[in-house]
């Protein structure tokens, strides 16, 4: 069981939602962005998935954006799905993220997600360009 799995099984008994496979499957597909599973990352939930998390009490914390978010690339997004280690839900003008050392590397970054992205990018080619 993948960390989406656990996520979602957890969320339907802190709702008191009967945990069945068709329960499972249903709100799997309704909770999160991308309903495939992967062994890391893919975190993105919809809107519904949000309110899910919100309503089981979950704690979350939302970073806003010096400058709200226009257009979200898909190299962007990409990103983000597969560097976000918990849940998140992101609008163009805040993120909400469902983990603590998320929450606070996003906010080293005065929420500048672009900024974050870049900084991760750099570092990434670094360790190639040495390897």
């Amino acid at each position: 069981m993948n960390q989406k799995d656990k996520i979602t099984s957890i969320i339907l008994n802190e709702l008191s939602i009967e945990n069945s496979p068709a329960n499972f499957k249903k709100y799997f597909k309704l909770w999160w962005q991308n309903p495939r599973s992967k062994k890391t990352g893919g975190l993105r939930l919809t809107e519904l998935g949000f309110m899910a998390l919100e309503k089981a009490e979950i704690k979350s914390y939302k970073i806003k954006f010096d400058n709200p978010i226009e257009i979200f690339e898909n190299k962007f997004i990409i990103w983000l799905d597969n560097a976000i280690d918990c849940p998140f839900f992101i609008t163009p003008k805040e993120i909400y993220v469902f983990g603590e050392k998320t929450a606070v590397q996003m906010i080293l970054f005065s929420g500048d997600l672009k900024m974050l992205y870049k900084a991760n990018t750099r570092n990434k080619e670094k360790l190639v360009d040495k390897t």
